[in-house]
């Protein structure tokens, strides 16, 4: 059940965010008049990278790194 879950949110997830840079992008390309606006709009494109890439390994981090970490809890039927 993990795999599957895994493989939804890296099919759906890696296109959303690409097409939500890419507009970002596109959107700030368009209101460049000079090479000053380009450089502004790739910097924007990749502080937003960067920010959604610290956000993901912060998030991975806290995560069990180990069965034993996360405790010996019954599990929970997903019905509940």
């Amino acid at each position: 059940m993990a795999t599957t879950s895994l493989n939804i949110v890296q099919h759906l997830g890696g296109p959303t965010l690409t097409t939500l840079c890419v507009t970002l992008l596109g959107w700030r390309l368009a209101a460049a008049h000079s090479h000053s606006g380009v450089a502004s709009a790739f910097t924007i494109s990749f502080v937003l990278l960067f920010c959604l890439h610290a956000l993901l390994i912060s998030a991975a981090l806290r995560l069990p790194r180990s069965i034993g970490e996360a405790g010996e809890q019954e599990p929970v039927p997903f019905w509940r």
